[in-house]
C-alpha cells in the first residue's frame, strides 16, 4: 500500500479512536469493565493492523502479477469523478462484505470468526477482535473492488479504506445514539450489537453500513424487538486462543 494511504488511515484511527472514547465515556450504552481483558484487545488491536495492511499488500501484488480480466468488465467506472467513485466502492463492497460475513457463519468457515463472537464486553477496542484469516478473506473484496475494478488513486483508495476504519469501530462503540429515520439505512451500534447476543441471533444483521442488505436477504432484526440488556458472546477464549487468532 501507498504511504499515502496509510497515513490517511493512521490519521482516520487515532482521530475516531479518540472521538468514540469520548463518546462512550460521556454517553455508554452499557455497563462495560474496560480493564477485563485488556491485554487480549489491545493485542486484538495490533493483529487488525499488521494482518489486514499485510493482506491489501499481498492481494494488491497479486492483481498487479496476475491482473484478473473479468473484473474489467465495467471499467468505465473509472472514468466516474473521484467522490463518486468511492461511494460507489463502499456499496459494493458493503454488499461482498455481507456475503463473507454470512459464509463465515457456516461450518465451512466458521473458526475464522470464532474470536470475533468471544467478545464479552462491547467497546471500541474489543471490537477489533479478528482472526487473521478473517481480516484476509475481507481485504478480498475490498482490494479488488479499490484496485483492480475502481482503479482508485491513492487519496481515493486513502479515504475509502480510512471510513472502512471509522464504520468497524463505529458499529462497535458501546454509546447511547439515536439516528432518527437514519437508523433505518445506516447500521448502528445496538443494531450491531443483536449480532453478538449470545441467545441465538449471531445469524442476524450482518450488515456493516447498510440494513438493506440484511432486509432483502432475510437477516434483519430490529434491535427495538430485542431489548437493551443481554448477554454477549458464545466462544470461550480459554484453551484454543492461539488458534482462534490466526483463524484455524
Amino acid at each position: 500500500m501507498g504511504g499515502r494511504e496509510q497515513i490517511y488511515q493512521i490519521i482516520t484511527l487515532v482521530v475516531i479512536v479518540l472521538f468514540i472514547d469520548f463518546l462512550e465515556r460521556r454517553r455508554p450504552g452499557h455497563a462495560v469493565d474496560r480493564r477485563r481483558q485488556l491485554s487480549l484487545n489491545i493485542l486484538a488491536l495490533l493483529v487488525v493492523i499488521v494482518a489486514g495492511e499485510t493482506s491489501k499488500v499481498t492481494l494488491k501484488s497479486g492483481l498487479n502479477v496476475f491482473k484478473p480480466g473479468g473484473v474489467h468488465a465495467l471499467a468505465g467506472v473509472r472514468n466516474l469523478p473521484g467522490m463518486l467513485k468511492i461511494l460507489l466502492g463502499i456499496v459494493l463492497a458493503d454488499f461482498c462484505l455481507y456475503w463473507v460475513h454470512r459464509a463465515m457463519h457456516r461450518p465451512l468457515l466458521w473458526r475464522t470468526h470464532t474470536f470475533h463472537h468471544s467478545i464479552e464486553q462491547l467497546w471500541w477496542l474489543s471490537g477489533s477482535r479478528t482472526s487473521v484469516t478473517h481480516l484476509f478473506l475481507f481485504a478480498v473484496p475490498q482490494t479488488i473492488i479499490a484496485y483492480s475494478f475502481l482503479k482508485l488513486a491513492p487519496w481515493e483508495a486513502g479515504v475509502a479504506f480510512s471510513l472502512g476504519v471509522v464504520v468497524n469501530i463505529w458499529i462497535h462503540a458501546n454509546i447511547r445514539v439515536d439516528l432518527g429515520p437514519l437508523q433505518e439505512v445506516f447500521i448502528t451500534p445496538d443494531y450491531h450489537r443483536v449480532h453478538h447476543g449470545a441467545r441465538g441471533l449471531s445469524n442476524k444483521n450482518l450488515g456493516f453500513i447498510l440494513t438493506v442488505w440484511d432486509r432483502m436477504f432475510g437477516t434483519y432484526v430490529s434491535p427495538q424487538s430485542v431489548g437493551k440488556d443481554f448477554a454477549l458472546g458464545f466462544i470461550p477464549t480459554r484453551k484454543r486462543l492461539l488458534r482462534m487468532i490466526v483463524g484455524l
